[in-house]
């Protein structure tokens, strides 16, 4: 959605009320709703609080977030940027593999065929 042109980033996705850009809103911790293809923001609570009825959320909540600048949005548009951004992911420290308590000699156990 553009609507740059009048000073609004989008629409709440219940009420329908603008959402300007650097302004507040509410979006859903569940990761399905924040997909960019399925992305909610809401304009308050109970705006989010409503969509529970048409999904199945298990254990969710709202969250605060800002919403773009209009240059960032622009870029987003453009394909530049990814809306909404997503965090890092997480470097896992990779340690050496734990050295054997027994002095080095290794247990091979072998099945013999029976039959």
């Amino acid at each position: 959605m553009d609507g740059s042109a009048a000073g609004i980033w989008r629409k709440c996705s219940s009420c329908k009320k603008p959402l300007g850009f650097n302004a507040n809103y509410w979006a859903c911790n569940v990761s399905t709703c924040n997909r960019p293809r399925t992305f909610f923001a809401f304009c308050s609570v109970s705006c989010w609080d409503a969509h529970l009825g048409l999904v199945r959320h298990r254990d969710s909540w709202a969250e605060e977030k800002k919403s773009p600048s209009e240059e960032l949005w622009k870029k987003v548009l453009a394909g530049e940027e990814i809306w909404p951004p997503r965090a890092p992911k997480e470097k896992v420290e990779e340690k050496p593999a734990p050295k054997p308590v027994s002095g080095g000699t290794k247990t091979v156990i072998r099945r013999r065929n029976e039959g």
